[in-house]
This record gives C-alpha cells, structure tokens and sequence, in this order.
C-alpha cells in the first residue's frame, strides 16, 4: 500500500511541477509556436527574452536574422487571418526606427520604453540586458477598412511584460 501511496504522490509532484512551467494565455491575448520561435532564436549569437503570448491570433509566423552595419537583428513576424502584422525585432544595439512623436512610458518598474501610435502603426520599444526589442503592430488595409483588429498600447505594454516575467 504505501508502495502506491508513494508512486501516487511522485507521479503528483511530477504533474505539478510540468504544468508550472506553463504560463496561462491571459484572456484577450493569443499563443504562438514557441518552439518554432525558440529554435529561431536559438540561431543568434545573443539569447533575447521571449513573449509568454502575443495580442493577435497567428497563422504564421516568420524569422529572418541579418546584419546591419555589422550588428546581428532578428526580426519575428507573426501574420494574422487578416493579414494584420506584428513584428518583433531583436538587437544587441540600439534599433533605428524613425519617431513621430514618441512618448515614454514605464513597462516595468525597472523598465522604461518609448510608444507611438500613428496612422500607419503602433510601436513600443524598450532594452533590458543590452537587448533592445522593437514590437511594431500593423492593420492590414482589410483591417483598417472595417474588419479592425484593433491593437491597443495596452496589449502592447502587456506583451512587452510577459517577456520578463
């Protein structure tokens, strides 16, 4: 009996601990193909956080790893039904990305970031650990004539947490 007791309790404690490492997709956001993303990632010679979810539903999602004037970038596309796009780029250096009017913001306590939202997208950009990460969302012009899948900053600001917690 206690035999069992003992294999109840292993095969419990094995159960418990394979689904904490499991984060529940809060209500809102949407999985992606992580393991996809990991393998993706794992290519690069920095190792940048991942998002635990992201604010539009995928159907596909593509990598591209280049450099630019000798830095290494990864860019992360993740394509809607609709065609909206989400991009999230990866860099050990600062990113350039022409601003409009950019407005700073606190992502977490120890993180700050600068968001924009103009009439062609919305972006939110911030650095942690020499790894600057630039999310830029995209309608797609079906969306933006009525079909809007609409992303807010924050859904933004929301991702942009679950990448650090």
């Amino acid at each position: 009996m206690w035999k069992r007791f003992g294999v109840l309790i292993f095969l419990l404690f094995m159960i418990s601990a394979c689904s904490s490492k499991t984060h529940a997709v809060p209500s809102g956001y949407h999985s992606y193909n992580m393991e996809k993303v990991s393998s993706a990632v794992e290519q690069l010679e920095f190792q940048p956080d991942l998002p635990e979810y992201i604010p539009v539903p995928m159907i596909s999602v593509v990598s591209d790893i280049y450099q630019d004037e000798g830095t290494e970038l990864m860019d992360l596309s993740f394509y809607t039904p609709d065609n909206d796009l989400l991009t999230i780029k990866f860099s050990q250096e600062e990113i350039d990305t022409p601003w409009i009017a950019p407005e700073e913001l606190s992502i977490l306590d120890n993180i700050d970031g600068f968001y924009e939202d103009n009439r062609f997208s919305k972006k939110l950009t911030w650095e942690k650990d020499g790894v600057t990460y630039l999310m830029t969302y995209r309608a797609s012009v079906a969306s933006e004539a009525g079909n809007e899948q609409s992303v807010t900053r924050q859904q933004l600001v929301e991702v942009a947490r679950s990448f650090h917690s």
